[in-house]
């Protein structure tokens, strides 16, 4: 009897432990996103990014933190200013992305963030490599589709690929601004829970103003 409470006591100390690792995982990367989320800055993304690398490096068996790592170097891409350093950052997302698809195929964040980093791809060289990135992102987002039609920043990739694809070629505002305007409405129900990524509201808005501002004109 004693020594079934013995190793009782152990087994639930153990998961004690292994629940407040997560607890503190999932504390830094709230703060972290916060970082990132409010950053003004270059420098200030570009901290946020490396305390993401950092985490899931620490972590590395852990979806989230690598998911967010890959994420916040995948949006940094598309912010930074020489273009020969896009391609060396987006090596390194890839590695962080790699881990998490292996890790689950039904997650529709997961697929979404392939799509991102297709984009982020494409972004570096268009004229290029729309037919190969294109492919890639179209196809990311097909599984988001039958994963889970009801996401948010579906819509507003969709939208991106429309408002930066020229009107001849299937493009432009008109067809972008009601995409951004169904992940507008989709965002109103959107998970502010660290462990459900919920980024995008705010740029969508801004997308969608541009949208406005252009056929305004």
């Amino acid at each position: 009897m004693k020594k079934t409470l013995l190793i009782l006591a152990i087994a639930l100390g153990f998961l004690a432990s292994k629940s407040g690792q997560a607890q503190s995982v999932d504390t830094l990367l709230i703060q972290t996103y916060t970082a990132f989320d409010t950053a003004k800055s270059y420098p200030q993304f570009l901290m946020a990014s490396n305390q993401f690398k950092l985490i899931a490096k620490q972590s590395p068996t852990y979806w989230l933190a690598n998911y967010y790592a890959a994420w916040s170097i995948a949006v940094l891409s598309f912010q930074e200013p020489n273009k020969d350093k896009k391609d060396p950052m987006l090596n390194e997302a890839d590695n962080f992305f790699s881990k998490i698809e292996l890790m689950d195929s039904t997650n529709d964040e997961i697929a979404l963030l392939g799509a991102l980093l297709a984009q982020a791809r494409l972004s570096v060289d268009p004229g290029s490599r729309h037919g190969k990135y294109g492919k890639i992102s179209d196809t990311y987002l097909a599984q988001v589709v039958k994963l889970n039609p009801n996401n948010p920043r579906m819509y507003y990739m969709q939208g991106n690929s429309k408002f930066y694809t020229p009107k001849l070629w299937g493009g432009g505002v008109d067809k972008a601004q009601p995409l951004y305007e169904k992940a507008e409405a989709l965002f109103a129900n959107d998970s502010q829970d660290i462990h459900k990524p919920h980024w995008g509201k705010a740029i969508n808005e801004k997308m969608l103003a541009e949208c406005k501002e252009k056929k305004d004109k």
